[in-house]
């Protein structure tokens, strides 16, 4: 936000050529076509005294006579505009801010500024504000600035913490979503801290719609491994999902290599374990010790290690058996946790192919039998299948975790 208060300087620096010989100074028109101002006769030899007096480095006497001046009750908006810019000579010069912006808005209200450069003197008004604290006021500048510019992101998202600071949150994220979709339409993509920002406000707030619209455009913008991790650890807490549904995002956390640390894969190996699925937290505990993450001797990895590694074999040998009973079984529950050994396996052909078998006999959870089987479909290739069962998850909490396996997806090329 400072980056304002320097440009106030240069604006009232580039005032001083403007505040010209009263005699001979003119006021730029749309036209670009320079027209004489017009002094009235007792305002114009008071005016004279004043830039002598500016001239004379005496600020004090310019100031005296321009308030002489300025006391004329028949002066014309000539008269005031001059008034007004001989003041901002006599601002930058005593490095005044409260004459500065008496100035500025003065000038404006002659009506004597272009819309150009009146989008500057908004702009500075905002800034003088703005130092002061006067956080309304430098909204309402900074608006008028945005209103004949709404090309300038960089003020709109500016122009959001202001709104924040203020506590109109709603209204600071829409801002600078305005910007992002500003970016876009000029074919340029906006900064991520801009997205990260939106998101960042509405989990401070606590407001869903705002954090689950946040971060799908955060992922989508810039799907990196850190905010893949970030966006999920806040939907998991917000959401309270189950283990069931945990296991999912951990999943997902995996495939966009966003797991970190030691906790996340022994939350995950334990999970996984939990669940009844020795393949995939031997693969989750394998991995945490290739990446350094884990080490095998640690006591509680090492447990685990040889817990699941006297579970493997037996497990996958049972695959093909409860492959079978899962075909013959009178509702889809058997091939519902058939599918999801083969998952954990890496066998993604063949869990699709069991999570809509058991889909089609009914009797299981269709939240998560969608999920997994359009994890398992992406996995294999088949976008549009994929896409069809993450669209066919319509419950909450799921729901919204079926829209990051969307734009996982998305990524998968």
């Amino acid at each position: 936000m400072t980056k304002f208060l320097g440009r106030a300087s240069v604006l009232v620096l580039a005032a001083l050529a403007m505040a010209a010989t009263p005699q001979t100074a003119f006021a730029q028109k749309k036209d670009d076509k320079p027209a004489p101002l017009k002094f009235s006769k007792k305002v114009q030899p008071i005016l004279a005294k004043a830039q002598k007096a500016q001239q004379s480095e005496d600020q004090q006497g310019a100031l005296a006579f321009l308030d002489e001046a300025d006391a004329v009750a028949d002066k014309n908006a000539d008269d005031a505009y001059m008034i007004a810019m001989m003041r901002l000579n006599s601002a930058i010069a005593l490095k005044d801010n409260a004459l500065l912006e008496k100035s500025l808005q003065g000038a404006l209200d002659t009506g004597r500024i272009d819309p150009e450069e009146a989008v500057k003197f908004h702009r500075n008004l905002g800034a003088l504000a703005l130092q002061r604290n006067d956080f309304g006021k430098a909204l309402a500048e900074f608006d008028q600035v945005l209103a004949a510019d709404p090309s300038d992101t960089q003020l709109m998202v500016e122009v959001a913490e202001l709104e924040r600071r203020q506590g109109q949150d709603q209204k600071a994220i829409a801002t600078i979503n305005k910007a992002i979709a500003a970016k876009a339409a000029a074919g340029e993509k906006a900064d991520e801290s801009w997205y990260r920002r939106v998101l960042a406000i509405a989990y401070d707030k606590s407001l869903a719609p705002e954090v689950a619209a946040g971060s799908e455009a955060l992922l989508a913008a810039y799907p990196s491994a850190t905010n893949w991790r970030d966006a999920l650890v806040i939907y998991r807490e917000a959401s309270k999902v189950d283990d069931q549904a945990n296991l999912d995002v951990m999943r997902l956390m995996r495939a966009n290599g966003a797991l970190t640390g030691e906790r996340d894969y022994v939350e995950y190996a334990q999970t996984a374990i939990l669940g009844g699925f020795p393949g995939e937290a031997k693969e989750v505990l394998d991995e945490g010790i290739a990446q350094g993450a884990l080490q095998a001797s640690t006591p509680a990895v090492k447990e685990m290690l040889d817990s699941v590694n006297s579970k493997v074999a037996s497990d996958k040998a049972s695959l093909a058996g409860l492959e079978k009973e899962a075909a013959a079984a009178r509702n889809g529950r058997a091939a519902m946790g058939t599918a999801d050994a083969y998952l954990g396996y890496g066998d993604y052909a063949k869990a699709a192919a069991l999570y809509r078998l058991a889909l089609e006999k009914g009797d299981v959870d269709t939240d998560a039998a969608n999920t997994r089987l359009g994890f398992a479909l992406a996995k294999t290739g088949d976008r549009a299948g994929a896409d069809a069962a993450f669209a066919a998850v319509t419950t909450a909490p799921r729901a919204q975790l079926a829209k990051y396996y969307t734009l996982w997806a998305d990524n998968q090329g």
